[in-house]
């Protein structure tokens, strides 16, 4: 993983007030964020996020589609140093592919992979539209598979 710096500590009380205040539990921490990070590397390609960080009202990015065409920065994201500062995330299991200007995108898809290896790391998450969400803090804890 590459990260370069550390979480300035006057954010990490913002955040934890935050916490506090919305009354969120935490499911997450920085060695489990890392172990997912890591082990995404086993699935067939990383899949694209969207991020939802606590200190913001919008997660990014604001837009997201169901089939991204671009792959998830799993490696080099903050996300694995500073998982304090994480929501959710909301993946993608697929990934569109262009094969050719006369022919239709193809759809790669990871679901499975991404389920068993979600479960076998015990990483908090639910399914909903087709996206699985990774939490790191909820006010409801009973929405995990």
């Amino acid at each position: 993983m590459l990260y370069i710096g550390l979480p300035d500590a006057g954010e990490i009380e913002k955040v934890l007030r935050a916490i506090e205040m919305r009354g969120l539990s935490s499911h997450m921490n920085d060695s489990k964020w890392r172990t997912l990070c890591t082990a995404i590397a086993e699935l067939p390609f990383p899949p694209a996020y969207q991020v939802k960080l606590v200190l913001s009202d919008t997660p990014d990015p604001e837009k997201f589609a169901e089939s991204p065409s671009y792959y998830g920065d799993w490696a080099t994201t903050p996300e694995a140093s500073m998982g304090i500062f994480v929501e959710w995330l909301k993946v993608a299991p697929r990934h569109s592919v262009r094969l050719g200007q006369l022919s239709a995108p193809g759809v790669g898809d990871c679901s499975e992979e991404l389920r068993k290896l979600l479960k076998r790391l015990h990483i908090p998450f639910n399914r909903k539209d087709g996206f699985f969400y990774i939490y790191g803090h909820t006010s409801s804890p009973e929405i995990f598979e």
